[in-house]
């Protein structure tokens, strides 16, 4: 598996590999136009309160096969999200997404991030990824759910330096979870 930075060469197929594992979520396809187009997609980056947002592929055999990304919100020079991490079926049982997320964490480290957090959801397709997380170091705190959720979120943080992070539901003045969208609201807009 090879990681390399997102470009608009690939935009195109890296898109499809997002929809293929994220099926049931929108963003990441103005997010990856984002990484690469920042000032024609400042609305996205300022609803979000994002300085930011960066993207690497994963090649497998010379395909495209996973992606991961690095949001940076405004007011948190310390912090690093992952988001929009996985791998395609073909590239994944090999070691690669411990690979991939080994990179992400020290291309955060190595930014001068202190703090590598991420979001996600307590469901059986993420129970891997969730151990993969755990072993890495990262400890997880409940979130509260938004109106309609049935299922349990969770906010996953990795203190970069050695030194345990805030919990982000501590952190005054936090912005919402990027990604996240109430049920009820989705359906009112489909």
């Amino acid at each position: 598996m090879r990681i390399e930075q997102l470009e608009p060469a690939v935009l195109e197929e890296t898109q499809h590999v997002a929809s293929e594992l994220f099926p049931w979520e929108h963003e990441h396809h103005t997010a990856l136009c984002a990484a690469l187009f920042p000032e024609a997609h400042a609305e996205f980056l300022n609803s979000r309160r994002l300085n930011a947002a960066r993207f690497w592929v994963a090649r497998f055999e010379g395909r495209v096969a996973g992606l991961a990304g690095l949001y940076y919100y405004r007011g948190m020079p310390s912090d690093a999200w992952l988001s929009w991490y996985g791998l395609t079926p073909v590239a994944r049982g090999r070691g690669n997404g411990g690979r991939l997320l080994d990179w992400v964490i020290r291309t955060a480290r190595d930014e001068g991030r202190t703090v590598l957090r991420l979001w996600t959801t307590v469901e059986d397709e993420y129970r891997l990824a969730i151990q993969l997380y755990e072993k890495r170091g990262f400890t997880a705190e409940e979130y509260p759910p938004l109106p309609g959720e049935t299922w349990r979120t969770i906010v996953m943080s990795l203190g970069l330096t050695g030194a345990t992070p805030i919990p982000w539901l501590s952190l005054a003045d936090r912005p919402e979870l990027c990604g996240r969208v109430a049920p009820l609201a989705a359906e009112k807009v489909a």
